[in-house]
């Protein structure tokens, strides 16, 4: 007990003061029921957020055939209209049409509180589920397929489901009552979602009365309760900081009523304000984000985008050039952690499944129509050459898609915001390692793990997170050691978890080195100890398509393992090789080793889904060992 005190002690000085104190603040006003009292409960009401005669003529052109496909908005429109929802881009699920809004569709149970003030329910007390699966449909996906839809077809019958859907929506959620009110986040992003939709719809500059008062509901349930968002230095201060910016700076322009426009005018001011806060202070100057996880740093750079095209839109001012400058890092961050042939990404830390503001038939995975719009939006041109991924240019009526090519090209380099070095090889090959630096909370014990990919094909690859509420094993084991591509020792994580977003004890680096390049070799050294003696260093290698990994240990108290994570297929050992269809694995040690085989581990791809994948296990039994990896990728035909 006295350890876990001094390591909530240690967390509570790295988080900040004052964040600790705001977010002790908002937990003691819930308890209190103020929120209730200064979060008023609203009535339902029932209108249609939109026009039923869409006025498309003004300023919208015909959709390119090379956007239209089996796959396209219609497909997936008439799936919503008997009833399947697609959960999380992955799970097909039926829902009905309109869906039941509180009733999780993997499981089929329905929350308990559907009448109660938001504040008055717990955050994971939904009988063990995960009350994210609930809120998904709440975000409003359907809406911009919808809309996109019924722009393609000019079928009613999609302009008419959006119509009641939505108002099914507003009739059993009233303000601030029910869980899809609970976190400012979440309305942020539905919110979002809505307005985007009226932009689609051509509607944005006409809105309906309903509109208006949904958008003016929702900037009143997250300005009040913002500064929370921000203690938690995530995406939730950017996201609902957008919110009020976006929404505040509409509702100014459009609006009717003077006493409303100058309400918008104060939360997009104090949404300006608190996204310059939020972007100096969560992105580095390498593009880094506070979260250490891909797919929340595609989140990121999915809403800053969202809020430069309303700002360019709206007709509104810059913002601050250092702004503009990390908004281009952010984006530069991620083309550099995308895989040039298949569009994905390593499954580093975090990932619930979020992906906003879609406007592409792209699959979920990819990552090229965020990265291809930030590019245009903050640089100027694209990285890719035209593809599906340029939809939404379309949508957003910026040129269509086509602009000049940045002639942007992946090379090994070091971003030590985040702690992450790249490493280029030759013929599509190429890495990613994870090294600790923490100026945020750390999530996942994953330093040093090792992201390996060749020819669109992840090699070596990370586990993903799978739920945020679920039984053991599960609950652990997607953040833990154990499921990354590095070394266990004794049969610990190297960062205890202290709850399930946090962990105590954060690694710091004793020694990192700089990323080197040498008569065709690149390479990378970093070394950490923790709280128990433990030292791992960790060097990387790269030449053409070879890849050295050298594990030096030391502080072993009965064993270490190190771990490869293979890709799903066919894999086979022999002495101390691993072989398989992409790549073969050749290890040796200064010391004997005790353990050689291939086990059974799982992998997220996909919130809520998990799947089987070959583990390579290597086991030593000394007090110190030099364990070499030697991974020789095979020539792509």
């Amino acid at each position: 007990m006295l350890d876990r005190l001094r390591s909530l002690a240690s967390v509570i000085f790295r988080l900040g003061l004052l964040n600790t104190f705001t977010v002790a603040v908002y937990k003691v006003a819930i308890r209190l029921g103020l929120a209730k009292i200064l979060l008023r409960e609203g009535d339902s009401y029932s209108e249609s957020l939109f026009h039923i005669q869409s006025n498309l003529q003004s300023g919208f052109r015909e959709i390119p055939s090379r956007f239209l496909s089996d796959d396209s908005p219609v497909t997936v429109a008439e799936e919503l209209l008997s009833g399947t929802y697609t959960c999380f881009s992955f799970h097909k699920v039926r829902t009905g049409s309109p869906p039941n809004w509180f009733r999780n569709p993997l499981t089929q149970q329905t929350h308990p509180d559907p009448r109660r003030h938001w504040s008055m329910i717990g955050d994971f007390d939904f009988k063990g589920n995960d009350i994210k699966v609930v809120w998904d449909i709440s975000r409003f996906d359907w809406a911009l397929v919808l809309a996109r839809a019924f722009r393609v077809s000019g079928d009613s019958r999609f302009l008419k489901t959006l119509n009641e859907w939505s108002t099914d929506w507003i009739e059993n959620n009233p303000l601030n009552i029910g869980p899809n009110w609970k976190c400012g986040q979440e309305s942020a992003i539905r919110m979002l979602q809505v307005l985007l939709t009226a932009f689609l719809l051509n509607q944005h500059k006409h809105p309906t009365h309903a509109l208006l008062r949904f958008i003016s509901e929702h900037c009143s349930r997250i300005g009040p309760t913002i500064r929370y968002a921000i203690a938690q230095n995530n995406n939730h201060g950017t996201s609902e900081a957008s919110a009020l910016f976006i929404g505040g700076a509409w509702l100014e322009k459009y609006a009717p009523k003077e006493s409303l426009r100058q309400t918008g005018l104060r939360w997009k001011n104090k949404g300006r304000r608190w996204l310059e806060n939020r972007v100096r202070k969560l992105v580095a100057a390498d593009g880094s984000f506070s979260q250490y996880s891909v797919n929340y740093h595609r989140l990121l750079v999915d809403t800053l985008n969202i809020v430069e095209f309303w700002r360019r839109e709206l007709g509104l001012k810059r913002f601050s050039k250092l702004f503009e400058s990390r908004c281009r890092s952010a984006v530069l961050w991620l083309f550099n952690m995308v895989d040039v042939t298949s569009g994905d990404a390593p499954n580093l830390g975090a990932n619930d499944g979020a992906r906003l503001f879609v406007l592409s038939n792209t699959e979920y995975r990819d990552f090229r129509p965020s990265v291809q719009l930030g590019a245009h939006l903050f640089l100027g041109g694209r990285p890719y050459p035209e593809g599906p991924w340029d939809e939404p240019h379309f949508w957003l009526k910026l040129n269509d898609g086509h602009a000049s090519d940045l002639g942007l090209r992946k090379e090994s380099r070091e971003l030590p915001g985040g702690g992450y070095v790249v490493f280029q090889g030759e013929g599509g090959a190429w890495g990613v390692l994870r090294y600790p630096r923490y100026r945020f909370r750390p999530g996942h014990a994953d330093a040093f793990h090792f992201d390996l990919w060749h020819g669109g094909d992840n090699v070596l690859r990370d586990s993903g997170t799978f739920s945020y509420n679920t039984r053991e094993p599960w609950q652990g084991y997607f953040s833990s050691t154990k499921a990354h591509n590095t070394v266990e020792f004794d049969g610990r994580d190297q960062m205890p978890a202290l709850t399930r977003f946090m962990r105590a004890a954060w690694l710091e680096m004793d020694c990192a080195g700089k990323l080197q390049t040498r008569e065709g070799k690149t390479s990378w050294s970093g070394s950490y100890c923790d709280k128990f003696g433990s030292r791992h260093k960790r060097t990387v290698i790269n030449k053409g398509s070879t890849f050295t990994i050298i594990d030096e240990l030391d502080g072993i108290k009965s064993f270490a393992i190190l771990r490869w994570r293979l890709m799903p297929g066919k894999w086979n050992t022999s002495g101390q090789r691993c072989f398989g269809e992409t790549c073969e694995i050749a290890i040796s040690a200064d010391v004997p080793i005790t353990g050689f085989e291939l086990s059974e581990g799982w992998e997220s791809r996909y919130y809520f889904n998990k799947s089987r994948l070959p583990v390579l296990e290597v086991e030593v039994r000394s007090k110190a060992a030099i364990i070499t990896s030697v991974i020789n990728l095979k020539h792509m035909s």
